[in-house]
């Protein structure tokens, strides 16, 4: 007796809403520009693309991000993303971290948008710095993380307390790159 077993591929979660893809990448990669500047290099497991709608969705993210100078700022990673190219923007969700040297956040989800160089949510979102914690809901924050404003709701832990009032209003102040701690 021989018996033979068929494999049907599973479908995509947009076949299985009745979209079709036009396209289906593996391994594929997305440049994403604004105004001619490299901004984020996406990465994606698969990426199912479609063209009528200026619409890709993407498994397995990682994105680097990028400032004017083609400088690394960050690495996000998340297990599925929307890519709007025209846009110039996207959405990531699930296990979101965005991390660098020295901060990590996590979050639900994210936009990001390269005309304006912010990354939102209004998710619950935790952010860590060295040895500062903060929590919260809802985020504004640049791709470096170095300018991170939580919304509502927040709570920390904060180790590096400014001791004088010349150190806070030290961090109003534009630091040069020789005051920068590393």
């Amino acid at each position: 007796m021989i018996g033979a077993c068929e494999q049907t591929p599973k479908p995509t979660p947009q076949q299985a809403a009745g979209k079709v893809p036009d396209s289906i990448l593996e391994h594929a990669t997305i440049i994403m520009t604004s105004a001619g500047l490299k901004r984020a290099v996406m990465l994606a497991d698969t990426l199912y693309i479609f063209e009528k709608e200026d619409s890709s969705t993407a498994i397995a993210v990682k994105v680097d991000f990028y400032n004017d100078s083609g400088q690394f700022q960050s690495t996000l990673t998340a297990n599925r993303g929307l890519v709007r190219q025209k846009g110039e923007a996207f959405t990531v969700w699930g296990d979101v971290v965005v991390a660098n040297d020295t901060s990590r956040l996590e979050t639900q989800s994210l936009d990001w948008d390269a005309k304006r160089g912010l990354i939102t949510t209004n998710d619950f979102v935790k952010f860590q710095r060295r040895d500062d914690l903060i929590t919260g809901y809802g985020m504004e924050a640049d791709s470096k993380l170095e300018n991170v404003r939580i919304l509502r709701d927040v709570k920390g832990r904060i180790s590096d307390v400014p001791q004088s009032e010349e150190a806070i209003d030290s961090l109003d102040s534009p630091r040069k790159e020789s005051q920068v701690p590393k």
